[in-house]
C-alpha cells in the first residue's frame, strides 16, 4: 500500500476504511524531492515528459514496485492509500485470477469518471463502459458490504491505478515498454482520434494494455474515490468524460 510519509493521516484512514486487512506499507516517493533532469538521467522519463512533481513521484513509486515484483518472482497487489477494498476482496481476487492463467495485470478498480474500453468476448468487438454522475452516488458502506458477482474483462483502456495485481511477467513487460516514459498520447476511449494527454503513469500504462494480458474487474473489487473535474492534473479534460456534453 503506497503512502507518503508526510501524510500519515491517509494511512490511518486507509486502515480504518479497510479494517481486517493486513497490508504492507510502502513509503511513496515524494515527487517534490525529484528533479525532472535527475529522472531523465536515471531513465524514468524522457526529456519530452510533462509530468508534474506529483505525477513523477507516483511514477517512481509504481516503477519501484514493478522492479521488486520482477526480483521476487511473485505476483504483487499494489494499492494507493485512498482505496476501499470490498470485504471479500482476497477470496474474490484469488478466484478471479484462476480464470485468466497467464495474466500480466488486473485492475481491481478504476477512475469512475473516465471511460473504460474492454473487449468483452472474442468476435464481439469492443465496448466502452461509462458511469453516469460519478462520485456523487458513491456509498462506501454499501459498496464494501456488497457481494455482486464480478468478472474479468480483457482491458484496452482505463484511467486510474488505485488497486491492481501485477505478475512478474507483467511487471517486466511494463518496465520494458513504458521506460523511459515520454509524452506520447494514449487513445481516448469514447472519441476515436482524440489524444489523451500523457500526464500520469496510468495514461502510459493504458497505452500498452491492448498488447498485454490485461484485465479489469467489473464490477470492481475496490473503490477509488476520485474527482477528475477537481483534479489539478486532468481537470481541464473534465468535459471529455461528461456525458452531458455533446460530442
Amino acid at each position: 500500500m503506497i503512502s507518503l510519509d508526510r501524510t500519515p493521516q491517509r494511512f490511518a484512514q486507509f486502515l480504518a476504511d479497510n479494517a481486517g486487512f493486513e497490508v504492507q506499507r510502502f513509503a511513496a516517493c515524494d515527487g517534490g524531492l525529484l528533479s525532472p533532469a535527475g529522472c531523465v538521467e536515471e531513465g524514468l522519463i524522457s526529456p519530452e515528459n510533462i509530468y508534474n512533481a506529483g505525477a513523477l513521484g507516483t511514477a517512481r513509486s509504481h516503477v519501484t514496485l514493478w522492479r521488486e515484483c520482477v526480483a521476487s518472482g511473485a505476483p504483487m497487489v499494489v494499492a494507493e492509500d485512498d482505496i476501499v477494498l470490498r470485504a471479500d476482496f482476497w477470496p474474490a481476487m484469488a478466484a478471479l485470477l484462476e480464470t485468466v492463467p497467464g495474466w500480466d495485470i488486473v485492475l481491481w478498480t478504476h477512475n469512475f469518471d473516465w471511460p473504460v474500453k474492454v473487449a468483452p468476448a472474442p468476435g464481439t468487438g469492443q465496448a466502452v463502459i461509462q458511469y453516469t454522475a460519478p462520485g456523487s452516488e458513491l456509498d462506501v458502506a454499501a459498496y464494501r458490504a456488497g457481494r455482486a458477482a464480478s468478472f474479468l474483462l480483457p482491458l484496452l483502456s482505463a484511467a486510474g491505478i488505485g488497486c491492481y495485481s501485477i505478475s512478474p511477467a507483467g511487471a517486466a513487460r511494463l518496465l520494458e515498454r513504458c521506460l523511459p516514459i515520454g509524452a506520447t498520447f494514449a487513445e481516448y476511449a469514447t472519441k476515436p482520434g482524440l489524444g489523451w494527454e500523457n500526464n500520469g503513469i496510468d495514461v502510459e500504462m493504458s497505452r500498452h494494455y491492448a498488447g498485454m494480458a490485461a484485465y479489469i474487474a467489473m464490477p470492481p473489487l475496490a473503490l477509488a474515490p476520485n474527482d477528475q473535474a477537481a483534479s489539478t492534473i486532468r481537470g481541464h479534460l473534465a468535459s471529455l468524460h461528461d456525458v452531458s456534453v455533446p460530442t
